[in-house]
């Protein structure tokens, strides 16, 4: 399964303003500006609506790191009571691009950088979703 994308974030005065996550592979582009929504191919996109957490489909990383795996692996005992299914697909980039159009619920990852999740996490919150970290912020 070809999980691969180039992803480009923005940061200007402490904030992501623009980002795109190209998908070559389904040739789909995701792009998003501060304050003018997310879009996919040019159309507008939104999260999913999920009444209950029960019906949650969760991605998830793996990283490389043993301290990172550990915590990865505590968030899975918690989560996987409470969602449908969590999935190890690969890029954080292009999982935040499938939470923002409705394809995930969720992404969980941990210690991720910069280049992985800025485009995301901006499309996601665009979108009309969340993206918090461990203490909510």
């Amino acid at each position: 399964m070809p999980l691969c994308v180039p992803s480009i974030g923005v940061a200007y005065k402490a904030g992501i303003v623009v980002g795109v996550i190209y998908d070559p592979h389904r040739d789909e582009t995701f792009t998003v500006c501060n304050g003018q929504g997310a879009y996919m191919n040019g159309e507008k996109i939104h999260v999913g609506q999920h009444d209950d957490n029960g019906d949650s489909v969760v991605a998830m990383g793996s990283p490389p790191g043993a301290e990172s795996m550990e915590m990865s692996l505590r968030g899975v005992k918690v989560l996987m009571p409470k969602v449908r299914t969590i999935r190890m697909l690969g890029s954080a980039a292009l999982m935040l691009a499938w939470v923002a159009n409705g394809r995930l619920t969720c992404y969980w990852g941990y210690d991720l950088s910069s280049w992985d999740m800025s485009a995301g996490a901006l499309l996601v919150m665009e979108a009309g979703g969340n993206f918090a970290d461990l203490e909510g912020n």
